[in-house]
């Protein structure tokens, strides 16, 4: 985070996550409903859930993997989080880490067998309509560290702005059927990480990257049974 960003700035971006997830979407999506890998639908796959890994830094995977981690660990409290914050990847971190890419690479494969190109561009904008549920979720257990930041911009007002942008835009991009069967599914998912938090008396920024992954694989799921 650079010195000229304020904490008031982290809670003023929380209702545009989706918009940021939407610029993501389009920038991922928009190569292959031009063409790139037309007919090869594994390579486009491939190129999906890698140039989504490279362009996020593999920020949310991180947190992604972190929180498998820790909640295999089977610990709770201060244990679970200096699991969560050690450097090293366990077993349930790497098998989070096979499921997460291998789901984004098969899961945008089948969408583009199926030529469903832009329900890959809702999945990055539905991920982060997730990250602010489940921040409003838990907006009272913040940990220290950059999530903390923009847990106080969860408001309800901004939680509401972020979920009509992701729905406004997955019945464009996705269509309704696809769109209301990943709010199913990432609610589960959302539901699911704000219990662990709870149970371990803590939010952080790896609970927002791994709210965002597991509910864009829910979006891209999602399309796959349409």
């Amino acid at each position: 985070m650079g010195p000229a960003v304020r904490d008031p700035d982290m809670a003023a971006c929380v209702p545009l996550f989706p918009v940021v997830g939407a610029t993501l979407g389009l920038v991922l999506a928009a190569p292959l409903a031009l063409g790139l890998f037309a007919g090869h639908p594994l390579a486009g796959g491939f190129y999906y859930g890698l140039a989504n890994v490279w362009l996020t830094r593999g920020l949310h995977c991180d947190g992604f993997a972190d929180v498998a981690d820790a909640w295999g660990s089977f610990t709770s409290g201060e244990r679970f989080f200096a699991i969560m914050k050690d450097s090293r990847i366990g077993a349930f971190g790497g098998m989070a880490l096979v499921a997460a890419m291998g789901g984004a690479f098969l899961l945008g494969a089948e969408l583009l067998a199926a030529g469903r190109v832009w329900t890959l561009a809702f999945a990055p904008v539905f991920g982060r309509a997730g990250a602010v549920a489940l921040m409003r979720a838990c907006r009272d257990l913040a940990r220290p560290g950059l999530g903390s930041l923009c847990l106080p911009g969860a408001t309800w007002a901004n939680t509401l702005v972020a979920c009509t942008v992701a729905l406004v835009l997955g019945f464009f991009w996705a269509g309704a059927a696809t769109t209301v069967t990943a709010c199913i599914i990432g609610s589960v998912v959302v539901w699911k990480l704000a219990r662990l938090a709870r149970r371990n008396g803590g939010v952080n920024g790896d609970f927002l990257g791994a709210a965002i992954v597991g509910c864009e694989l829910a979006a891209l799921t999602a399309g796959c049974l349409f």
